[in-house]
């Protein structure tokens, strides 16, 4: 029966490519492209199927949040250990191989096969048993209940990346072969899959379910490329033999193209880190406006380089330079004039698209106008990321995996470096325009690279191995080597600096950090409903101010210990932390940082978070009438008088004569009123929060602790002081050793004997 399918299937496709206009496109477009393409479209569509079906079954809650977390660890060994690697070499030394001996290429594919599936195999087992382990990386703020259920998803999850790895090596086998069909169809097997599951069988299984519906959908992609492969000759058996021809220039190309898979996921990373720190809705506005992005790169870059592939590898194999020239100018042609269109498409409908497709509900006219900005920067990347991919793929088939990655490299360290310059100024829209800028710079190393490469195109060489088809395969002399070396050493040192700014405050957590006292003490709210347990009246009076800076103090102010409950002390070291995603928002105006620190201490404290700026401009109002300051922004002794007033408790300025005197009371106000504080940072000129900390003992059942460190939310991020450099990311850890960096006693041009040279800080007091 399936073979009678395939059969009417193949003769279909036979039929539409003898037509005269089948014709006119083969002549512009490489052949299966539009195949490709089409398919690409419908996996989207099932795509979208697929999340609607979750979302109508389980909803937007903690089961769901559990099975999406569950992926990330499989998904991301795969992707490193198989799929990033293998996509580069596999098809032009099969090509060659075949070309040679039908039997060569087939023990290199059972070989190549073997490999893959041993090697996902150990990780699976390595990840099945560890399972228990990832939690406190991957979802360190799920409860009790959730993490359980994540680490059973996740081992079912890890029955997934074996089959993926071996449908991978026969998906190369396929387009080598020029099967796009079976090559396309099988994500959507995929997505059917996890759609089938959490329809047919949730009812039983819960969200479980959707996640034997995943590995069902796995074995779907294997099938569906299985039987594609049917009449190639090639047999798909796992083997494995030592001295397969082409197996070590394999390997010796799979590995530069391993060293660059992990930068895309950690652009991604960087990029939600950064729109994290931006008005609440950016990390959401940033993940819509990549996938409506990611619709025509698919459909016409990746598609059509995919397509030109075989074609390529099979002119560098030959040395027909001439053939590998026609092939890649048709091919570019084809995709400089689509992408073009599409971005330009892109471009002018951006409102419309996210207009139609999102907006209404809890999406509102802000979130559109915000999204529609993202999507219509990245519009400019789309023709770019079309002529890399192509770019890349020719590189590729003349087997050279290096250099291509050392451009990737160098692309990376440029999303990065104006990324992080352009965010002040542009906002989010640095996010895509930075993306468009890595992908311009690669495209343009590329395109030298493949200059190069074609001029190394030559007739074979009759007496050589594999690796000598071609010119292209002779050592390059001595001075090319030790520039080559130059150069790389260069890029990697540049990458590693890159490396480090974007890993600094991204994370593959899919769940807030939220320390085990959050289980026990109640989380800071608008209201303060209730307060942790007070200790002694002497613990109360630690944290009671000692000098009242700037003003006296108003009769009434002195708080008064609330009765409660006495705490069983606890020996271990203590941690806190009130910060939640999304609670954070920096200053829209340069001296705002006074009414920035009170609207994130507030979100702080609040169910939900307000991250406008009308908010904004409202406490900056109310805080400068209040105590104006001498620069257009209000005093510091603004922000606890204004909040004060608001009613989120009783906030006074307090000061101490040494670094560690006044953290030590930070903190211990912190942990007995259970909401955030400040610092008066830079000599007086800026302002910290301090949404938690960490302590050698908890502040509540004793005084005898050493605080070392305080999480803080520098209200200046994204910006860059000429003085005091690139500020942290909301809830950066910053040891107590560290914070004579920025925390600095008081010192400005206004004297004020009760503050000049203490350290001040913004104290809750009840």
């Amino acid at each position: 029966m399936l073979a009678s399918a395939r059969s009417r299937v193949t003769s279909l496709i036979a039929r539409l490519e003898a037509t005269p206009l089948a014709a006119l496109v083969l002549r512009y477009v490489p052949r299966g492209a539009i195949t490709l393409s089409a398919l690409t479209f419908t996996g989207y569509a099932m795509g979208l199927a697929r999340d609607k079906v979750l979302a109508h079954t389980f909803g937007a809650g903690a089961e769901l949040d559990a099975y999406n977390a569950a992926f990330i660890l499989p998904e991301i060994a795969l992707d490193v250990l198989v799929a990033g690697g293998l996509v580069a070499p596999f098809v032009p030394l099969f090509l060659g191989l075949r070309d040679e001996s039908a039997r060569e290429a087939d023990r290199f594919v059972r070989t190549v096969l073997g490999l893959a599936l041993g090697v996902m195999t150990l990780a699976s087992v390595v990840l099945f048993a560890l399972a228990p382990a990832t939690v406190d990386v991957i979802v360190p703020g799920f409860n009790a209940a959730q993490k359980e259920l994540y680490v059973g998803l996740f081992r079912v999850m890890c029955l997934t990346p074996p089959i993926f790895a071996a449908s991978l090596v026969v998906g190369e086998v396929l387009v080598a072969e020029r099967r796009f069909l079976w090559y396309g169809l099988a994500p959507l097997m995929y997505s059917g899959g996890i759609a089938a599951g959490a329809l047919v069988i949730s009812g039983t299984l819960g969200i479980y379910g959707a996640a034997w519906g995943a590995v069902a959908g796995a074995l779907g992609h294997l099938v569906a490329r299985l039987i594609g492969l049917r009449g190639t000759g090639f047999r798909p058996i796992p083997g494995f033999a030592r001295q397969t021809k082409g197996l070590g220039e394999f390997l010796r190309l799979m590995l530069p193209k391993m060293a660059s898979q992990p930068l895309e996921p950690l652009v991604y990373l960087f990029y939600t880190s950064l729109a994290s720190g931006l008005v609440v809705g950016s990390v959401s506005s940033l993940n819509y406006a990549r996938n409506f992005y990611g619709v025509p790169v698919s459909l016409i870059g990746m598609s059509f380089a995919i397509a030109a592939f075989p074609a390529l590898s099979e002119a560098a194999n030959a040395g027909d330079r001439a053939a590998f020239a026609r092939h890649f100018r048709r091919t570019l042609r084809s995709v400089v004039v689509l992408s073009v269109l599409a971005g330009i498409a892109l471009f002018m409908t951006s409102g419309l698209l996210i207009g139609f497709f999102l907006k209404g509900g809890a999406f509102d006219a802000e979130d559109t106008a915000r999204t529609t900005l993202v999507l219509a920067v990245f519009a400019i990347a789309v023709p770019l990321e079309g002529v890399m991919n192509l770019l890349a793929r020719a590189v590729y088939a003349t087997r050279n995996t290096l250099l291509p990655t050392l451009a990737a490299l160098v692309g990376f360290s440029v999303v990065v470096a104006t990324a992080r310059n352009w965010l002040p100024g542009l906002g989010i829209a640095a996010i895509p325009a930075s993306y468009a800028a890595g992908m311009a710079v690669r495209t343009v190393l590329l395109s030298a690279t493949l200059a190069a490469r074609v001029r190394t195109i030559a007739p074979p060489v009759e007496t050589g191995p594999l690796m000598h088809a071609s010119p292209a395969g002779r050592r390059r002399p001595g001075y090319a080597q030790a520039g080559l070396i130059a150069l790389t050493v260069i890029v990697l040192a540049g990458t590693a600096v890159a490396a480090s700014q974007a890993l600094n405050s991204a994370s593959i957590a899919a769940a807030p950090v939220v320390t085990p006292w959050a289980y026990e003490l109640p989380l800071a709210s608008h209201n303060v409903p209730s307060l942790p347990p007070q200790p002694t009246a002497s613990l109360a009076s630690a944290v009671a101010p000692s000098a009242k800076p700037g003003k006296s103090a108003k009769p009434g102010t002195t708080p008064k210990p609330t009765p409660a409950v006495t705490p069983t002390p606890k020996p271990a070291p203590f941690a806190m932390d009130l910060y939640q995603a999304g609670d954070f928002v920096g200053e829209y105006v340069d001296t705002w940082c006074v009414p920035a620190a009170m609207q994130t201490s507030i979100n702080i404290m609040s169910d939900g978070a307000d991250t406008t700026k009308a908010f904004q401009t409202k406490l900056y109002n109310l805080a400068y009438s209040l105590e104006p300051g001498n620069t257009g922004g209000a005093d510091a002794l603004g922000w606890p008088e204004a909040l004060t007033k608001l009613g989120y408790g009783t906030y006074e300025l307090d000061t101490r004569g040494s670094l560690n005197a006044a953290v030590w009371t930070v903190a211990k106000a912190i942990r007995l009123t259970n909401r955030p504080a400040g610092l008066v940072v830079w000599y007086g000129w800026h302002s910290w929060v301090v949404s938690g900390f960490k302590a050698t003992a908890d502040p509540a059942v004793t005084d005898d602790f050493t605080v070392t460190g305080l999480y803080v939310e520098d209200v200046w991020y994204n910006r860059l002081s000429s003085i005091w450099g690139y500020s942290n990311p909301p809830d950066t850890f910053v040891k107590t050793s560290d914070l004579d960096i920025d925390y600095k006693p008081y010192h400005e041009w206004t004297k004020d004997p009760v503050r000049d040279g203490k350290f001040l800080f913004i104290l809750p007091v009840n």
